[in-house]
């Protein structure tokens, strides 16, 4: 490799790097129009190890809302370590290892929940920077009060039944078909 290669790669990966920081600052401090511009306007989400779900395909603006929706009401501290990034061309990929604490004081066992894990993110390079067009949220074991993210909230529910529908499913199945 050339000297302008190596430097570019270290400016791709650290690009695609501040993509993901500005993912998890905006978690941590609810900023969540940061949050929303992380990702295309569109996305493939897979969080099924922690909502037994398939993968779904949805507007980011939905997806922030339900991130909004179930976060708001607890702390939130979200570190992100073992950078594995790989970008060819105007696509990216990126292994992030995580730790996603949440604390929230309560009567109802331990105030505090952490995953540990990691994000599989593809991203795609676009004039705003890199953005995130398919997440998956994996995580190796949870510690602590998992009722802290309380999913039986009446309007979190409404936006729960928006995301998972059969057809978010079959349209996330079939861009990863597609791609």
């Amino acid at each position: 490799m050339t000297n302008e290669e190596k430097l570019l790669e270290l400016w791709e990966d650290k690009q695609v790097m501040r993509t993901m920081l500005n993912f998890g600052r905006a978690l941590d401090l609810g900023d969540w129009a940061l949050y929303r511009s992380t990702f295309t306007d569109i996305v493939n989400i897979d969080f099924t190890r922690l909502t037994t779900m398939p993968e779904v395909r949805v507007s980011a603006d939905l997806w922030t809302k339900f991130a909004e929706q179930i976060l708001s009401p607890v702390r939130r501290h979200h570190v992100y370590t073992n950078w594995d990034i790989k970008v060819d061309g105007d696509k990216a990929y990126a292994l992030v290892y995580m730790t996603a604490r949440h604390f929230k004081a309560g009567d109802r066992g331990a105030s505090d929940n952490a995953q540990y894990g990691w994000y599989d993110v593809w991203l795609e390079r676009s004039p705003k920077g890199w953005l995130i067009y398919r997440l998956k949220h994996d995580f190796q074991w949870i510690e602590g009060n998992d009722s802290l993210l309380d999913v039986h909230q009446p309007e979190l529910m409404k936006t729960m039944y928006e995301i998972f529908t059969e057809e978010n499913i079959k349209a996330a199945q079939a861009a990863l078909t597609a791609a």
